[in-house]
């Protein structure tokens, strides 16, 4: 499925009879952000599949193609994995970390909170007080930061949970954090490109 996803999906190609991919020919004053927030996709996967170096770089009269919006993902506490769809079409999974006893992940329906994609962020140990920065040889957090706010169940209501990257690859497949989806640096970078803020929702179950 991973493959077919490459092909599909990450691929420049648009398929026939494709109702989630279409190709897309670029106006006079369109940007690539602009394209991506009319798709409910980032800008930033609408760069990868094109081969676009610089977002500034789009052309007018220039055939790109665009994703039909949102990503969503599913977890699974107990399978320990991180289910990625197009809208409601299954893409690929992902093998993940979730929150170790007594600091359990929360089941439930969540969302990527507005302004909460981030690359690498402060962040202050809540146990520890210390403050980490990206630059500190231990800094916990990986490559990317997507910020989670609840939305229904256990979740709802409840902030502080993200999907981020991690130091401890060998915590992939484990309950090691607290209540936060860690993913493979990788992983992390290629979600961060693919959920968009209030429109991507995350449904974790048990």
């Amino acid at each position: 499925m991973a493959k077919l996803s490459e092909d599909w999906l990450f691929g420049p190609a648009v398929f026939a009879g494709d109702t989630l991919c279409e190709t897309y020919q670029v106006k006079r004053g369109d940007g690539l952000e602009v394209i991506g927030h009319r798709q409910k996709v980032p800008y930033e996967i609408l760069m990868q599949i094109n081969n676009i170096a610089k977002p500034k770089s789009l052309q007018a009269g220039k055939a790109i193609k665009i994703l039909k919006g949102p990503f969503n993902v599913k977890v699974s506490r107990s399978a320990f994995t991180l289910d990625l769809y197009l809208q409601d079409m299954y893409v690929r999974s992902f093998k993940i970390g979730l929150g170790k006893p007594g600091y359990e992940t929360p089941t439930g329906i969540w969302r990527v909170k507005d302004g909460g994609k981030l690359i690498q962020p402060p962040w202050t140990d809540p146990d520890t007080g210390r403050l980490y920065k990206a630059t500190d040889p231990d800094y916990p957090l990986g490559s990317r930061w997507m910020a989670l706010e609840g939305m229904d169940g256990q979740a709802k209501g409840r902030t502080g949970f993200a999907i981020h990257g991690t130091k401890e690859p060998d915590q992939i497949g484990t309950g090691g954090s607290r209540g936060c989806i860690r993913m493979y640096n990788g992983d992390a970078v290629l979600m961060y490109n693919l959920l968009t803020p209030v429109y991507s929702q995350v449904e974790v179950l048990n």
